[in-house]
């Protein structure tokens, strides 16, 4: 990337993400219809592709960056399932104004509350989710190191894509977000 050493305000103003300006989605992911899936996405900024499966999806912040990085206000009872994220490194999570539950393990097994500006980093390679067990959305900061391959992906625990095949969603071969004729 190139350095800058100048910079006008409007230049500056367009790497400014506002987050009362910011537009999220709920359909972000494979996992949005799924019990214990529910999440409300606000992307900030993306390494190369980006990591998400919602193909109108764009970061705020269009410059390129070496992390991906999303504000994620989940209701109570929502989180994420089972997942990783390969060639992207190490995940972290910062729950901002609440506790949140994270689990892992091939299974979800295993699991640990993080208390408001806690901060996790979960390696590559290990299943993980998150899930808000308290009675009000908790916002959390979500980081995601860019990788080697620039961005990397989201890999599912196969009972993910198995439960959200029932409700007609499923991933298609570029792993965006499809849903059968029925579902829609």
């Amino acid at each position: 990337m190139e350095q800058a050493t100048s910079i006008s305000k409007e230049q500056l103003e367009q790497r400014i993400a506002r987050y009362r300006e910011l537009s999220g989605t709920t359909t972000a992911f494979v996992d949005s219809r799924l019990p214990g899936g529910q999440k409300q996405n606000f992307k900030l900024v993306a390494a190369g592709k980006g990591i998400f499966e919602n193909p109108d999806m764009r970061p705020a912040i269009a410059a390129a960056h070496n992390i991906n990085m999303s504000w994620v206000l989940i209701p109570p009872g929502g989180g994420s399932n089972l997942h990783d994220h390969p060639g992207s490194g190490a995940e972290l999570f910062i729950p901002v104004d609440g506790p949140l539950t994270i689990y892992w393990g091939e299974t979800g097994e295993q699991e640990t509350v993080l208390q408001q500006f806690d901060c996790v980093s979960i390696p590559e390679g290990l299943m993980r989710g998150f899930r808000n067990d308290s009675d009000r959305a908790v916002l959390m900061l979500a980081i995601v190191d860019g990788g080697a391959s620039g961005g990397g992906s989201v890999r599912w625990h196969p009972s993910v894509l198995e439960r959200a095949a029932k409700t007609g969603v499923y991933l298609d071969a570029d792993g965006k977000l499809a849903q059968e004729a029925s579902a829609q």
